[in-house]
Order: structure tokens, then C-alpha cells, then sequence
């Protein structure tokens, strides 16, 4: 069941809570200064372009550090302490980033043909083989994001390799690598910022609180996901019965 994946990621974060607050905490803080740089910049004409470039580069990179350690962390079962490491760019480091990149180009990829599909929704024909194709694409996603916590875990994983593993689960990983970050973000963005703009005053009030707090969560729903996945890859690999939608009979 989804419902006992979440629990068990939630069981493991509180288990290893030291160990990430150790290894995580530097690097939390960094994405968030260079997120608040970025947005310092955005404004400015002159070379604003190039330093949210190089900016984009620096929150990916110390964003996928985040969710290598989140990974790595929660795929052992020992205390050992994790103390916080910087990007040393080894072959594992490299490999996560890399395929992390190829996973955020396809969703780039899947975004830009949901937004295309909608702006042709008067065509039926088309709309329908754009919508299938979105949804399509959604899935391969969805099962090829869990070759991050096999990489994670010290293998020398591929998309090959996250194909297989979820051969038998499609439906599970869509849910979990498909649906769940879409309904966190949804949740603890889209939903806030569109209680804000329906409220202007209220979104004036509480502008500078919101913008602290939604620094804060940008930086946390990626640490909650790779959680989340971790968790769903070891009871893949396990074949645990959390892995199954519905109750068996």
C-alpha cells in the first residue's frame, strides 16, 4: 500500500534524524542562500540572465547532493554518524547528478507538451494524442527516477536497470515517483500562493513570512521525495507488500 510506503519513509527519516540533520544541514542552508541570491538578481537587467544561469547550476548541483545523502543515509540501517560532505564530484556523485540531469530535461520535455497540449485543446484529434503522449511520458519518468536510490545505494545502476525493477509495479512507481511530488508541490505551493493572490491584502501582510517559509519548503519537497523514493526502492528490491496498490485478496 502507498499508505505504509509513506509510513516507513516517515519511520526511517525519524530513526535517522540525526545523522541527516548532520550531514544536510550545511547544504540546506546553502540552497537556500544561493535561492534567495537568485531571486535577488532576477530583477536586474544587466546580466541577470547569466547569474540565474549560473545560479540555476549551483541550487541543482547542491540539490542533488541533498538527494544522494538523503538516499545514502536512509539505505543503511546503522547509526553510524554522516557528517555533512561536500561535492567531491566521485564517480557516484557524477553518475546521480548526471542521470538526475536526463530526468529533469525529460520532465522539462513532458511540461512543455502538457502546455502545448492545452493551448491546442480545440483541435480533439490532436489534444487527445498530445494528452496520451503526456501521460505516457509521465509514466516513463516515474519509473526511470528510481535508477537514482539504486545509484544511491552503491550500485552501478541504469535506466536499464530502473525498467526492470519496476516491471512489475508500473502503477506503484507512478504513484510514487509520478503522482506524489505533483501533489506536494501542488499542496504546499499552488495551493498557498493561490490563497495569497485571492487575498491581496493578506498576501501583503504576510509577503515577507510566506517568502521565508516558501524558501524553505522549495528546498525540503526534493529532500521529501528522495525519502520517499529510497524508501519504495528497498521495498521494491524486497518485494514488500507495500509495493502492492491494493489489498490482496
Amino acid at each position: 500500500m502507498i499508505l505504509e510506503t509513506l509510513r516507513q519513509s516517515v519511520s526511517t527519516v525519524l530513526h535517522n534524524k540525526k545523522r541527516l540533520l548532520k550531514a544536510l544541514l550545511i547544504p540546506f542552508l546553502v540552497t537556500y542562500c544561493l535561492r534567495s541570491m537568485k531571486v535577488s538578481v532576477a530583477g536586474y537587467e544587466l546580466y541577470s540572465e547569466i547569474l540565474v544561469f549560473i545560479f540555476n547550476i549551483a541550487i541543482f548541483l547542491t540539490s542533488s547532493m541533498i538527494c544522494l545523502r538523503t538516499q545514502q543515509i536512509l539505505d543503511t540501517d546503522d547509526t553510524v554518524d554522516a557528517p555533512w560532505q561536500w561535492l567531491k564530484f566521485d564517480s557516484q556523485q557524477r553518475r546521480y547528478s548526471g542521470y538526475l540531469l536526463v530526468l529533469f530535461v525529460l520532465l522539462q520535455a513532458i511540461f512543455i507538451l502538457i502546455e502545448a497540449d492545452y493551448k491546442i485543446a480545440t483541435n480533439g484529434l490532436v489534444y487527445s494524442v498530445m494528452l496520451v503522449l503526456s501521460v505516457v511520458g509521465w509514466v516513463i519518468f516515474s519509473r526511470l527516477s528510481f535508477v537514482l536510490p539504486a545509484i544511491a545505494s552503491g550500485k552501478e545502476a541504469s535506466f536499464k536497470d530502473a525498467w526492470a525493477i519496476t516491471k512489475d509495479k508500473k502503477l506503484y512507481a507512478f504513484v510514487i515517483a509520478g503522482l506524489l511530488p505533483v501533489a506536494f508541490y501542488v499542496l504546499f505551493i499552488g495551493l498557498p500562493i493561490f490563497l495569497l493572490f485571492a487575498n491581496p491584502n493578506l498576501a501583503m501582510g504576510l509577503k515577507f513570512v510566506y517568502i521565508f517559509i516558501w524558501g524553505i519548503i522549495v528546498i525540503a519537497i526534493p529532500f521529501i521525495i528522495a525519502a520517499i523514493e529510497a524508501t519504495a526502492y528497498r521495498a521494491l528490491m524486497d518485494k514488500s507488500k507495500a509495493t502492492e496498490i491494493s489489498n490482496p485478496a
